[in-house]
Order: structure tokens, then C-alpha cells, then sequence
């Protein structure tokens, strides 16, 4: 009896206590959600609407992963995720506001736009105008007839802009000053704000178009500089292959002339396919090679064949000169059209003194510099590094000429000296020749076909054979002059400006000779006969500088002025000055550029006849000496030692 009633008090219990606690979280979810104020107190709980977006996040929420199993099965069971706050607990205007919460972290990234004055809906109506000039527009396109006629009509080019522009609504300046009622007035005024502040809106529409494109353009930019880039890289890539293809042809020429050439045979094949071994067998057999090599000789000068060990003795002895056919390259230079004019390629630091002269090959190729710090170095443009030093003079090199692999030195020491560029680093060195018979220091050189002209400032021009070394004639300058003037003239007049080197420069091609001096004469020489054809007349100072092709002659002077003469009629071609004495010129079809002891390049372009300057970034900039010009690149030496290299 006792056990039942205890038993029936203990299920009352639990009964009444399940029934408590369910009416307290009742009470206290309908307080919470029902405030007398009508707002929604859970939604201001932070923890709350955690609580929610995580239970709905579908890394987190066993809720949503069931359901996607069951879609997944074909058992959706919710149309929608706000299906899952269905309950007595939770509003829909809850279960809304908690989907479509945003964390305040990820409200930090999103960037603050500067607030602005205008409504959306002034905004639009701003538009409109707009809007319907593109209407009006496309009308008029589409019926032709008048409207194309007005816009390729000049009758209207002369009429003022102003003229088509309209106060707005039908408001004109005669009702404005006709009206003598207040309110009205202040209704066209009105009307006339609020015109002023849609174009506002306008404006700045228009701006921030342009503030779009401006972004848009710095994005082309940088990927033009990524892509401009990449164009260099192949282009010095092409030159990379383009050195060693020319090596190659120089090889076989070489085994062709020599006689040098011999069958490949089945263990060139097998060595070829395997370096590492070749390299082990030839280090294992070097001493057996040679004495066999010393046992063979008496038999191989017998033997009509080419043998190994007379193939070696020639390998030992290369000829010490053969002159070359001209490079032609297989590709071409492009890069210099995507710079912008007057584009700072690179500077190098070259010399500890100033830069006397420089020639190089091609664009980005080989370049040979020297200096009054007694130096000559050779560089890889590329780079920017320098390959080595032509050391053999004994004071500094007033002049260089580059042709392929060879280039040519003239040195206040009174001699020349011819180098193989090709050979630095070799065992033997680059030098191939050199020529002493001038008595004073060389001011000028040039050579064509291997056949090379020096100017000395002892008077004289030296004609030398480049492949054996020997001066061929000598031709003084004021001598042969004179003899082919028709009346005496006294050669001390010739002596202008004693200061200034006598052959300031010279040029050759084939027979053909010109020749500048410190008279300011500019004379014309025949090779063959040694004698002067011709001599020009006009420059009133000594010629610093001269160039010629098949047409024009253009030579620079200390008088300031730079002249272009027709070598057909002897006559000036064109003419044009500058403020300092010109030191060095050189020019094309397109330009002629040249050093003025100033701290730019000057550059004048023949076909449109305009006048420009390169370089002198800053006022410590120091003074350009040296300039050379080849396809659409500028480099320029400068007092200070460095040389800078420049698109035109």
C-alpha cells in the first residue's frame, strides 16, 4: 500500500516538475521574443545569432548535412533554410534578419566609399538627360538623310558651342526678364538649382568614368611592362643564339679554307651521345694520344690523308687573321619600336674618368669603350658587364671603330692596334696586329673591306693591309693639297686653331676617303691614286666629326654647326646650328644625332625637321663626349665615365 502511494507520488512528480519547466521556458522564450517595446530581444544577442549562423553553416550544421543527404536521395525535406526556424520560438522576421546577418569581420573589407551628397534618386534623374540623347542619337542614325548631312556639312564648324546649350523645361531668358511675379521667378530659379545639381551629379558620374579608365590604363601599363619585358628577354635570347650560329659559320668557313675538314665517323656518333664518357677516356688517354701523336708525324707528312696528328698541329696553329664575311643576321631587332622616345634603357658605371670614345656592333651586343684612365674595356650591353680589358697602349685611345668580331684602336702613343674580340680570354689574347709607323699620336681611323685609313696628327694619313700589317702609302695631307689647288696657297694659313687635333676625323669605304680638318675643310680623297678630288667649303672652325653615305655627307664642327652636303654636286644640302662647338655626330636615314659638350644628346630628325634632346635627366648630370646611333638606340659617353644607352 505504502509502495503504490509512493510510487504514485513519485510519477506526480516528474509529471508536475516536466510540466514546470516547460512552462518556464515557454514564459521566458515568449518574454524574450514578445517585449513590450515590439522589438526583437534575441536579435540583439550576439551569442544568440552565432548560435544560428553556425547552426545553418553548412561545415557546422548536422541540420543542413542531413538535408543534403536526403536531396542527395531525393528526400528534400525543407524548401528553404528559413524552414528550419519554423517553430513557436522563432518569428520569420527573426529567422530573416538572422540569415541575412553579416559578422562585423567581414564587414571590415569592404572598402569606405566617400558619402555624397546625392540621392539615389537624384542620381537616376541625372541619367535621364543622358539617356535620352542616346535615344535621340540613335533615332537620327537610324533615319539618316538630314542629320548625316549636318555632321559631315562644315557649315556649322564655325558655331559657338555655347549657342546649343537650352535652360531647362521650355524656360528661356525672355520669360525671365518678362516676369514681374515673385513666386514665378522663384520657380525658374528653382527649376534652374535643380538643373545645376543634376549636372553636378553628372559631372561627377563623368569623373569617376574617367577615374575607372585612369585605373583600367594602369593596369595596361604594368602588364605592357610584363609582356615588354618578355619581348627583351627573346631579344637578347635571339642575340644569345645568333653569336654562337655565327661561330659556327665561322668554323666551317674555316675548315673549308684550311683544308681542315674529316669524316665524321660511328665513334664521333657514340662520344657525341655520351659526353661524361667521352670526358673520362679523353683524360684517361692524354698522355698515350701525344706519344702516339709524336710517333705518327714522319708518316702522316707522307700520307695523302689528313691524319689525326696533322689535324692536331693545325688545330695548335690557327691562322693569325682571315678576314670574315659580313654578318648578316638571321632576325631582326624589334624592341626598340615599343620604347617610348627618349627611354632610359640602362647606365653603366664604365670608367673612373672621363669616356673618350666607343663603338659597338649591334643593338645590345658587344661594345668597346676607353677612357682617359688608360683603360679599354670591352662590355656585353645586355649585361651591363664588362668582359675584359684590350691592354696593349700605352697612353689613352682617341678613336675606335667595331666591325663584327674586329675592332681598331688609335692611341696618343702613335700607334694602331687591331683586335679579335672573338678571342678574349684565349691563351694567345685578342690582339692581332699592331701598326707603328705614324711619329705622332693618331687623332682619327676607319676601315672598310679590311683595308684601314689612320689620321696622325703628324699630318699624314696611313693606308694599311689589315690581314699582313704593312702600310700600303702615305698621303700628305697638306702636300697633296696644295698640289691640286690651282694657285699658292701658304700651308701655315691652313692652321686655324692649333689647339684642335689636324685630321679630326675621317672616313673610307671602298676607294672613297673624306677627311676633316682643323682648317675647317672638309676634303675628298681617291684611294687609288692617293690624290684629292674635291674639297668642301664652309665650316669656319675645325671639323670634329663627319660621316658619309651614298647620297649626303654630314660633317660637325667647332663653329657649332652641323652641315649636310650632296656628295653629287658638292653643294650644302641642309645646315643647322647649336649653341656649343660639336664633338662627335652620326646619323641614318631617319636622324642625326650628336654631342655638343652639353649635357643632352642632340637629335634632329630629317625627315619631319624637328629638333630634340636625350638624356640630362638632372642638373649633375655631366657632359656627353662621345654619341653612336644604331637602329633606333642611342648611347652616349659622358666626362664622368659612365655610359648610358637610350631609345629615339
Amino acid at each position: 500500500m505504502s509502495l503504490s502511494n509512493t510510487q504514485s507520488s513519485n510519477g506526480t512528480d516528474i509529471y508536475s516538475t516536466t510540466t514546470r519547466f516547460s512552462q518556464a521556458v515557454a514564459t521566458t522564450a515568449h518574454a524574450l521574443i514578445n517585449t513590450p517595446d515590439g522589438s526583437d530581444a534575441l536579435l540583439s544577442n550576439s551569442s544568440y545569432k552565432k548560435a544560428l549562423r553556425d547552426a545553418i553553416h553548412p561545415g557546422n550544421s548536422t541540420a543542413l548535412q542531413k538535408r543534403n543527404s536526403n536531396m542527395d536521395l531525393g528526400q528534400s525535406r525543407f524548401a528553404s533554410s528559413s524552414e528550419y526556424f519554423k517553430n513557436k520560438f522563432t518569428s520569420s522576421k527573426a529567422a530573416y534578419k538572422v540569415l541575412t546577418h553579416i559578422s562585423d569581420d567581414l564587414l571590415q573589407d569592404v572598402p569606405e566609399e566617400k558619402p555624397s551628397s546625392f540621392s539615389l534618386f537624384q542620381g537616376f534623374n541625372a541619367a535621364l538627360p543622358a539617356i535620352d540623347e542616346e535615344i535621340e542619337l540613335n533615332k537620327n542614325l537610324k533615319d539618316g538623310g538630314d542629320f548625316l548631312k549636318s555632321l559631315t556639312s562644315s557649315a556649322g564648324d564655325d558655331k559657338d558651342e555655347e549657342l546649343t546649350f537650352k535652360l531647362p523645361n521650355g524656360l528661356t531668358k525672355e520669360k525671365i526678364n518678362d516676369s514681374y511675379s515673385t513666386s514665378r521667378l522663384t520657380q525658374y530659379k528653382s527649376t534652374i538649382s535643380d538643373n545645376l545639381d543634376l549636372l553636378e551629379i553628372r559631372k561627377n558620374l563623368a569623373a569617376s568614368e574617367i577615374i575607372e579608365i585612369d585605373n583600367k590604363v594602369a593596369k595596361l601599363q604594368e602588364l605592357r611592362k610584363v609582356v615588354f619585358k618578355r619581348v627583351a628577354k627573346l631579344e637578347q635570347n635571339e642575340m644569345f643564339l645568333e653569336s654562337h650560329l655565327e661561330d659556327i659559320n665561322d668554323r666551317i668557313q674555316m675548315l673549308k679554307d684550311y683544308n681542315m675538314e674529316r669524316p665524321e665517323t660511328d665513334e664521333d656518333n657514340e662520344n657525341d651521345d655520351d659526353e661524361e664518357q667521352q670526358k673520362k677516356d679523353t683524360n684517361d688517354t692524354t698522355t698515350t694520344d701525344e706519344d702516339e701523336s709524336r710517333e705518327e708525324t714522319p708518316d702522316a707528312e707522307n700520307s695523302p690523308l689528313l691524319s689525326q696528328s696533322i689535324y692536331g698541329k693545325l688545330q695548335e696553329r690557327p691562322p693569325v687573321f682571315k678576314r670574315k664575311t659580313p654578318r648578316v643576321r638571321k632576325t631582326t631587332p624589334t624592341l626598340q619600336q615599343y620604347y617610348e622616345p627618349g627611354t632610359e634603357i640602362k647606365t653603366v658605371q664604365a670608367h673612373e674618368e672621363s669616356v673618350n670614345c666607343f663603338d659597338f656592333d649591334i643593338p645590345f651586343g658587344t661594345l668597346v669603350s676607353a677612357s682617359l684612365d688608360n683603360t679599354v674595356r670591352v662590355w656585353d650591353m645586355s649585361r651591363g658587364k664588362c668582359l675584359g680589358l684590350l691592354e696593349g697602349h700605352n697612353a689613352s685611345v682617341q678613336c675606335i671603330q667595331m666591325e663584327d668580331t674586329l675592332a681598331v684602336t688609335g692611341s696618343l702613343d702613335a700607334t694602331l692596334k687591331l683586335w679579335d674580340l672573338s678571342r678574349m680570354g684565349d691563351d694567345e689574347g685578342p690582339l692581332i696586329h699592331s701598326f707603328e709607323s705614324h711619329i705622332e699620336e693618331i687623332t682619327a681611323l676607319s676601315f672598310h673591306n679590311y683595308n684601314l685609313v689612320s689620321g696622325s696628327q703628324d699630318r699624314t694619313m696611313r693606308q694599311w693591309d689589315m690581314q699582313t700589317g704593312h702600310c700600303l702609302q702615305t698621303i700628305d695631307v697638306l702636300w697633296a693639297s696644295q698640289a691640286n689647288m690651282t694657285h699658292s696657297v701658304d700651308a701655315t694659313s691652313l692652321l686655324v686653331d692649333k689647339t684642335s687635333p689636324f685630321i679630326g676625323a675621317l672616313q673610307t669605304y671602298d676607294a672613297a676617303l673624306a677627311t676633316g680638318t682643323s682648317d675647317g675643310m672638309v676634303r675628298l680623297w681617291d684611294l687609288r691614286s692617293g690624290e684629292m678630288v674635291r674639297s668642301l667649303v664652309g665650316h669656319t672652325g675645325p671639323v670634329t666629326c663627319l660621316q658619309f653615305d651614298d647620297k649626303h655627307l654630314a660633317t660637325g664642327s667647332k663653329d657649332r654647326s652641323i652641315r649636310i652636303w650632296d656628295l653629287r654636286t658638292g653643294g650644302i644640302h641642309d645646315a643647322f646650328a647649336y649653341e656649343s662647338p660639336i664633338t662627335s655626330l652620326h646619323f641614318d636615314s631617319r636622324r642625326i644625332v650628336s654631342s655638343n659638350m652639353e649635357t643632352t644628346a642632340k637629335i634632329y630628325d630629317r625627315l619631319d625637321e624637328k629638333h630634340s634632346s636625350c638624356g640630362g635627366k638632372d642638373e649633375s648630370s655631366a657632359i656627353i663626349n662621345h654619341v653612336r646611333y644604331k637602329e633606333g638606340y642611342l648611347v652616349e659617353g659622358r666626362a664622368d665615365g659612365k655610359i648610358g644607352m637610350w631609345a629615339i
